[in-house]
């Protein structure tokens, strides 16, 4: 029990608001993102001229991949609520029902691709 938590060891303790313009801010996050550090990282350093702590490696985000996830994913939701009204009217369909999973898979591999991560199993073609 003598061990403290993590925040109650943090030595930096004080905290300063500052107000950005939305094109300061964003450029403040684009120049974060590019260094692999946090934008208050990375104002310490340009403020201090000490060395970035040990970044957590964040994906960079491609914008145009994100939007056609979510085109994708839009789609797959109304194909859903297609096969959910079928069901209901006791119209079941097992092959539209594995297209829609397929689909799902995709998108989840499309998905760890765009954050740069590999899918940890690949899809499988007994769908």
């Amino acid at each position: 029990m003598g061990r403290r938590p993590g925040t109650e060891k943090r030595q930096r303790t004080h905290m300063f608001t500052v107000r950005f313009s939305p094109q300061e801010a964003d450029r403040a996050r684009h120049l974060a993102d590019r260094a692999g550090q946090s934008v208050a990282a990375l104002i310490r350093q340009s403020l201090f001229n000490v060395p970035p702590p040990r970044a957590v490696r964040r994906p960079t985000v491609n914008h145009k991949a994100v939007a056609q996830l979510l085109g994708q994913l839009g789609k797959i939701g109304t194909n859903i609520n297609q096969l959910a009204k079928q069901a209901n009217a006791g119209r079941y369909q097992e092959n539209t029902i594995e297209l829609a999973l397929r689909d799902l898979m995709e998108l989840r591999t499309a998905c760890l691709q765009a954050l740069g991560r590999e899918p940890d199993r690949p899809l499988d073609d007994s769908l």
